[in-house]
């Protein structure tokens, strides 16, 4: 995978994750996947395991839920929050690679992949990985973005489209959801539901998903070739905004669910 997340953004993710947007989203996600208890199931780029707990407590005791991730701070927040939880006698996470699953053909009985795939560059490698550790009639689950999804209350629309692309830059696949039905039939797997799942937040405040998201924007656009100040004019913007009453954010993420055919 092309991310690497250290401390500092491990941390941070943790807020983003604990905010109602993306409780909704995992909510949602849940409700598509529908893991039956006693069941095997793998979280693929689990970060700090938010999911994967949500998911052991569905498929109880005599289930399993594994998470992987490459990043050491984000599975030593996982693995603090499955103690936290009294998770630890049936979720676990290893450190792992999307696109090169380190278990046997047939394993799980589900998967789920939640903002993972856009960072992968081999994304049919990484399918066909996911769909060869399912077992027949097993289910994976994909949610990602397409950030030209996004609408975001500016004062100046040509900034904050510069800024935008720019951040672009940080995802290997950035319009990734429009091409996963196809890629998923390629993969082998048969699409059996896909759901698009809004997030409007009128509020930016540092505890709402595009709150926590503003300053790493700035950043990452920087990184990418946008002047410093007219990032931080962008920044400035928007942070006023979310304190005057004056905000609005809205961005759709797309949720897919497939299945490994029976035959």
């Amino acid at each position: 995978m092309a991310a690497k997340f250290g401390a500092r953004e491990a941390a941070r993710l943790q807020s983003v994750y604990a905010s109602p947007a993306i409780a909704a989203q995992r909510a949602a996600t849940r409700a598509a996947l529908r893991a039956r208890p006693g069941e095997r199931g793998l979280d693929v780029g689990c970060g700090p395991a938010f999911l994967a707990c949500e998911l052991g407590r569905e498929v109880g005791p005599g289930g399993r839920v594994v998470g992987v991730d490459e990043s050491p701070e984000m599975l030593e927040a996982a693995r603090a929050r499955i103690e936290r939880e009294g998770l630890g006698d049936h979720v676990e996470v290893l450190k792992g690679d999307a696109a090169r699953l380190a278990f046997p053909t047939a394993a799980f009985d589900f998967v789920t992949a939640v903002q993972v795939y856009l960072y992968v560059p081999d994304v049919d490698g990484a399918l066909a990985e996911a769909a060869r550790v399912l077992r027949p009639g097993g289910r994976l689950a994909v949610v990602d973005t397409d950030w030209d999804s996004c609408v975001w209350l500016t004062s100046d629309r040509d900034r904050h489209r510069r800024v935008m692309e720019a951040r672009n830059g940080y995802f290997v696949q950035p319009h990734l959801p429009a091409r996963l039905p196809g890629l998923l039939g390629r993969a082998g797997l048969e699409l059996a539901h896909a759901a698009a799942i809004p997030v409007l937040e009128l509020d930016g405040g540092a505890n709402t998903f595009s709150g926590g998201l503003i300053a790493p924007i700035a950043d990452l656009a920087v990184r990418h070739g946008v002047p410093r100040e007219e990032a931080e004019a962008w920044r400035t913007d928007l942070l006023a905004r979310a304190k005057g009453g004056e905000y609005f954010f809205s961005l759709t993420r797309y949720l897919f669910v497939a299945t490994r055919p029976k035959g």
